[in-house]
């Protein structure tokens, strides 16, 4: 009776957590104006939605979001709130899913990730943003899970819906990559020697350790996706498209006869259903075949393309940063969690430790580091800081006296820190405006941009015109404005050079382009400055304590938004 009344008030706490981080992760989500990378996934979400189809392109990262968001569309309409439903949702479920790690966690310790996770900063902000990270960290925590519980049970559905899990994570972006090789490399260490003496043993695969297994597991399912890796090598460069499908068949035939040696059963099931889900989305449900090959070889190609980009140019301590401005409490736990469980943890507590280093280290090398990356370290930091922290209430002896004295430092601490937190969480995700600036936004649009949506709705309405409106947009503005003005008339030009003046009645120019367009602007009135593309001061690259104390504190930078600008003219009879 008693363990009973515990679990339901353990259940009743995961219930009113993720209530919480619903009603957070939905409160006022359509305000915020769509940010650059936003409005692309909407728009072309929307061109699903609308019958435009879809196809694969690595740029953008996976098909699943874009499917998801489609039929968020199709069901409640096309809108900025509906846009960031998916990541809310997904948000919202990644605390849910604490519920099945408790056995490792233990009670408290799940109940510190879960609130950690509710609260978080970082991930409070992405649940309220429509791009792709906050799926990953759900399918990645899902594969955790499943990876555990298979070590515990060895029951076949976790090989399956991790299957599933990781099928979805390589659906959605191309981190999936580095996250098979954290894990796999985790796996290798734990089992590799039983597996090594296996192999050498007439390659007998059967009745493994269950770590060897999900080895396999995610080893051989991923392997043909790594095909384009062999581009690496010095003076390899695969232009015929029958080179590329040899490679994939040579490593899944590698793989096949890995995993037919270890499971026939399973191992076919589990490639049913991580190829059935990656060919489905890629190839928009076999509408578009071609999708299915650039899955598995342009998504690692392109991806290994941009770490030599290096787009964002930040310095390699950019991470570190970034999180202790954000993620400040989990961090420290962390940090301590991180030291005490090298020392005397066991095996799933080291995998934390392992998880969080190592994801630290290959994305603060990785050329590319953009603010979303964060989410990737964070979530396993998170874990490993609830997890020491659920450990201090469960373990620590509080009847002592110095123990009595620990407990009420260690509880004014975490409520000092988790105050903090909220603080932080609520000033990145509900501000409105430009100011302060936060960190966590790169290519940002301006408040600005729907203001200037708004009274370009206010024209179509009073002239009667509604979604006629003839609109001319320069094409240095062109996103965020495809999204807005999906519905209107509009002209997309280049005015850079202009022989004839805009057909709109409504002109957003780029503030580049107004030398040149100023012979043609006649019939507009007065033009309106505004910013549109906002991106963070970069001062911390000069680091200075006193600087980092100033942002930590309150925000404050040496100065505004860097920002791109745009004219908006109207015609001179409007009000």
């Amino acid at each position: 009776m008693v363990s009973r009344l515990r679990l339901n008030w353990e259940i009743a706490s995961y219930i009113l957590l993720a209530l919480i981080a619903l009603g957070m992760r939905l409160w006022d989500l359509g305000s915020r104006a769509i940010h650059h990378d936003e409005s692309l996934h909407a728009t072309y979400s929307w061109y699903l939605a609308s019958g435009q189809g879809y196809q694969h392109m690595p740029m953008m990262h996976g098909p699943f979001q874009f499917h998801g968001t489609a039929l968020n569309f199709f069901l409640f309409g096309d809108s900025d709130f509906t846009a960031r439903l998916l990541p809310a949702l997904f948000g919202t479920a990644l605390v849910v899913l604490l519920y099945f790690l408790r056995r490792h966690l233990g009670r408290w310790g799940s109940l510190a990730v879960a609130t950690l996770l509710a609260f978080s900063p970082m991930l409070l902000y992405f649940s309220r943003f429509a791009r792709n990270d906050i799926y990953i960290l759900f399918w990645t925590l899902l594969l955790v899970i499943c990876l555990w519980r298979y070590i515990e049970e060895k029951k076949a559905r976790y090989l399956y819906i991790g299957a599933a899990a990781l099928s979805l994570s390589f659906c959605t972006k191309e981190v999936s990559y580095i996250t098979v090789v954290i894990f796999a490399s985790f796996l290798l260490i734990v089992a590799g020697r039983e597996l090594i003496a296996r192999i050498r043993r007439r390659f007998d695969l059967s009745d493994l350790p269950p770590a060897a297994e999900y080895l396999i597991l995610i080893g051989t399912l991923s392997l043909p996706l790594f095909a384009a890796a062999i581009e690496l090598i010095p003076g390899v460069e695969l232009t015929h498209l029958w080179a590329k499908v040899l490679v994939v068949v040579f490593l899944f035939m590698i793989s096949a006869a890995i995993g037919l040696r270890w499971n026939v059963r399973r191992w076919l099931l589990s490639v049913l259903i991580f190829y059935g889900i990656f060919a489905l989305l890629y190839t928009t449900f076999f509408t578009n075949i071609s999708g299915f090959a650039s899955g598995i070889w342009g998504s690692m190609e392109y991806w290994i393309a941009q770490q030599e980009v290096a787009r964002g140019g930040q310095p390699w301590y950019y991470y570190i940063l970034l999180l202790s401005f954000y993620e400040f409490l989990a961090l420290i736990f962390a940090f301590i969690g991180a030291i005490y469980y090298t020392v005397r943890g066991n095996l799933f507590s080291r995998f934390l430790v392992y998880w969080a280093a190592l994801s630290l280290i290959i994305y603060s090398l990785f050329g590319e580091k953009m603010p979303w990356l964060s989410l990737h370290i964070a979530l396993p930091m998170i874990l490993l800081g609830g997890n020491f922290i659920g450990r201090l209430f469960q373990e620590v002896d509080w009847r002592r006296v110095r123990a009595s004295a620990l407990r009420a430092v260690t509880v004014l601490a975490l409520l000092l820190l988790f105050a903090f937190t909220v603080r932080v969480a609520f000033e990145a995700s509900y501000q409105r405006g430009d100011e302060p600036p936060q960190m966590l936004v790169y290519a940002g649009i301006s408040s600005a941009v729907p203001q200037i949506m708004g009274q370009i709705e206010g024209l179509a309405e009073e002239t009667g015109e509604g979604k006629e409106l003839r609109i001319t947009v320069d094409s240095p503005l062109t996103w965020p404005w495809v999204w807005y003005l999906r519905d209107y008339n509009v002209d997309w030009s280049d005015l850079s050079t202009i022989d004839d003046p805009p057909v709109g009645t409504v002109l957003l120019l780029g503030a580049g382009n107004e030398e040149a367009a100023q012979p043609y602007l006649e019939k507009y009135g007065e033009g309106q400055r505004f910013r549109q593309l906002l991106w963070f001061p970069e001062e911390y690259r000069d680091f200075d304590l006193g600087w980092w104390w100033d942002y930590f504190m309150h925000r404050k930078t040496l100065g505004p938004y860097l920002s791109t600008e745009g004219i908006a003219y109207f015609p001179r009879s409007a009000p």
